[in-house]
């Protein structure tokens, strides 16, 4: 899985689900989206079920609070580091 696709994947989301105009000069995939309004707190619980229902993964609290889960860009790093880290850890114990 590649950090675009996963990338075009949230940004849709996003912009879907939290009706971003596409016309809209701020949005990218850089901006901050609980600073700059485009998520609020009910937002990161749908996000979260997105992510879990998309890409198969958990997001662990360490990566919630970091400031990489606050963009687009950040969140598709998060998930493609813990891609997969439920099942091997499944299949260690």
């Amino acid at each position: 899985m590649h950090t675009k696709v996963v990338e075009d994947h949230i940004e849709t989301f996003v912009r879907n689900q939290f009706s971003v105009n596409p016309a809209d000069p701020g949005f990218d995939r850089e901006v901050d989206l609980f600073e700059h309004g485009y998520v609020d707190s009910v937002g990161v619980v749908e996000l979260l079920g997105f992510l879990q229902e998309k890409f198969d993964v958990e997001i662990p609290d360490d990566d919630l609070l970091s400031e990489d889960f606050s963009s687009i860009a950040g969140i598709a790093r998060i998930v493609l580091r813990n891609v997969g880290v439920r099942t091997e850890s499944l299949g260690t114990t």
